[in-house]
């Protein structure tokens, strides 16, 4: 089977990888954040019951979803970087 890596796509996959640790963090942050917030707790009144009841599920498992989307790409890129380099030798 042939592979082709052009610079383009040898960059593209370097600032991805460069930028996903920070839009992991950024995702846990929110989590947690989210989390705080769902806390009766923390944070008690009809804003805060209907954010808990009908916004968060949803909103926490989507970041859920990302977070664990984002951590299987980041091993992608590295398998396909460390594929590259190796190919290129």
């Amino acid at each position: 089977m042939r592979t082709v890596t052009t610079p383009a796509a040898q960059q593209a996959a370097g600032r991805m990888s460069r930028q996903l640790p920070d839009l992991q963090a950024t995702t846990t942050n929110l989590i947690n954040h989210g989390n705080t917030l769902a806390d009766p707790r923390n944070w008690e009144g009809p804003k805060a019951q209907v954010f808990r009841a009908q916004v968060w599920p949803e909103v926490q498992s989507a970041l859920t979803d990302l977070r664990t989307n984002l951590a299987e790409l980041a091993r992608g890129i590295t398998e396909i970087n460390r594929r590259t380099a190796a190919a290129g030798s």
